[in-house]
């Protein structure tokens, strides 16, 4: 369910996409540091948005310094460093990836989803030590998932809402540095975090829909759960439903106070996730007429 929270390299300042590759290699870097080399081989790109929705709302400076890895030991690639929102990034990165291996070992009994299950399990263990309330939160959301799966629920928006749930709550676990005991900065916390609550809520409920619908073909042919192969309406609605889903998203975002990095956001959420509900719509409803 990964993949679909990326940017349009085209449309981005030459600068932009230096900080957007710098992030990307920080959480590489933050993963390699904090919980060992095997948990970089899940990096995505998809909770790059997530540190740098959370560092935009800091007046940091970003650290970007350029480094060889073991990826590219001869050209040197842009990395932020020094950033606690990026850690907590690459922390949900490892946790999502960590359940993906345990979900696919557990449905389809491969073998590779079990090599990467056990090759995270110290690193998801070590994270967990750590930030055991939003593990328990992705818990408690994957095995409600797995209960309406097993259950053929065929109500998208029952199933998408609990992968909401989930995203909610990664989005507002982070816990910004606050040096004041000043009432009113606490008051403004709760609301960024309930802010975030809804931009992850929705980001997730988008995400689950796109991916349904984007794997249609395969899971049809494979014989694997899907709610939109089990609607009586099939398509019917999906359309509005995403699209209502990316408003919400907006009307999130814009309560927001953006410090940093605003033409990476707004690329993301206005181009790379338009043009991903554009193009996955097309391509099904095509298929569907």
């Amino acid at each position: 369910m990964l993949g679909y929270v990326t940017v349009d390299k085209n449309e981005l300042k030459v600068r932009e996409w230096d900080v957007y590759q710098g992030y990307y290699c920080g959480m590489c870097k933050s993963i390699s540091r904090r919980v060992g080399q095997l948990p970089r081989m899940v990096l995505s790109f998809d909770c790059v948005f997530l540190a740098l929705i959370l560092e935009s709302l800091s007046e940091n400076v970003e650290q970007i310094s350029k480094e060889h890895c073991i990826m590219h030991h001869l050209e040197k690639k842009p990395v932020v460093f020094g950033s606690e929102a990026l850690d907590y990034a690459a922390d949900v990165m490892v946790i999502l990836a960590y359940h993906k291996f345990r979900d696919d070992w557990q449905d389809e009994q491969k073998i590779s989803a079990l090599a990467g299950r056990m090759a995270l399990a110290l690193a998801y263990g070590r994270i967990k030590g750590c930030r055991p309330q939003v593990c328990a939160a992705v818990e408690d959301g994957l095995n409600r998932l797995s209960a309406m799966e097993k259950e053929q629920c065929a109500m998208i928006d029952l199933v998408c809402d609990v992968f909401g749930e989930i995203l909610a709550a990664l989005f507002s676990g982070y816990r910004f540095s606050c040096s004041t005991e000043d009432k009113a900065v606490e008051e403004s916390f709760q609301t960024r975090a309930r802010i975030l609550e809804h931009l992850g809520r929705h980001v997730g409920r988008w995400i689950y829909v796109i991916d349904a619908l984007d794997d249609m073909e395969k899971d049809r042919e494979s014989g694997a759960y899907n709610p939109l192969l089990l609607r009586k309406d099939g398509l019917v609605g999906i359309e509005d439903m995403l699209y209502n889903e990316l408003a919400e998203i907006t009307k999130a975002y814009d309560l927001l106070k953006i410090k940093k990095n605003r033409g990476i956001l707004e690329n993301i959420l206005f181009i790379g996730l338009r043009g991903q509900t554009d193009r996955i719509l097309a391509e099904r409803m095509k298929e569907h007429e």
